[in-house]
């Protein structure tokens, strides 16, 4: 099953679930220390991660222009060689305080609808399932892609089997042992599309789709690599209005 255009119409943006009490209170301490890896899963977590980001930077030319969206720590420019420019798009800002890269970047947004410019590469790696406005932020993107310019995501196997049982008896349980609270309330928070949105999104907007499993396949893999090119602009147009 595929969605079709007017699901996307009618269902975003989407309403984000809201927070238990308790666990709102170590929210952003438990995001930080996510994307640092500095529990033992979730450094197992990185590692496992790393696929993707090598999937990104496999399909990335030397002497690109770049854009990534929802950039966290910076964590992928440990991947990237040769760019001519890299500008990112984070609206936390505390995450981007974490890194010490960030000479390495030429512009800042907090929001992708501030770009103007335009890319070789847009791309992001465990970004594209916590967007509530999934429609509008993508087709922006692909309006701001170059003539031969390529949009590429990696994303966990959100809403598959492996994917589901993989975080439960790693992250979820260690941070039930922690915190003695409900991990799958933060990830309902957080992870607000599966990837079969994502996926039925992407070859709406986009002519050509190539995709890769971590995996078997779609329900049998943990992460997923989508390489995205020639936009259809009305279909952008129309949902970058939503």
């Amino acid at each position: 099953m595929k969605y079709p255009k007017e699901y996307f119409k009618v269902n975003f943006p989407k309403e984000r679930p809201m927070l238990d009490k308790e666990i709102k209170k170590i929210y952003d301490a438990q995001y930080i220390d996510n994307r640092q890896g500095k529990s033992p899963m979730s450094n197992i977590a990185q590692r496992l991660e790393s696929w993707m980001h090598k999937q990104v930077a496999n399909a990335i030319k030397p002497d690109s222009r770049l854009l990534e969206i929802g950039a966290g720590t910076l964590n992928h420019l440990n991947y990237e060689k040769g760019y001519k420019t890299y500008d990112v798009v984070e609206p936390f800002q505390e995450l981007l305080d974490q890194s010490h890269q960030k000479k390495f970047i030429n512009n800042f947004y907090k929001d992708i609808f501030e770009v103007n410019e335009k890319y070789d590469f847009i791309f992001s790696v465990a970004t594209l399932e916590h967007l509530t406005s999934l429609p509008q932020i993508v087709s922006k993107a692909a309006i701001q892609l170059d003539k031969n310019g390529k949009f590429l995501a990696a994303i966990p196997s959100e809403g598959g089997f492996l994917w589901g049982t993989s975080w439960r008896i790693s992250t979820g349980l260690e941070f039930f042992i922690r915190h003695r609270l409900n991990y799958g309330n933060l990830m309902r928070h957080e992870h607000v599309n599966n990837f079969l949105e994502i996926e039925s999104l992407l070859r709406i907007i986009f002519k050509k789709v190539h995709k890769r499993h971590l995996g078997m396949s779609d329900h049998l893999s943990l992460y997923q690599f989508f390489e995205c090119s020639d936009p259809i602009m009305e279909v952008c147009q129309k949902f970058s209005r939503i």
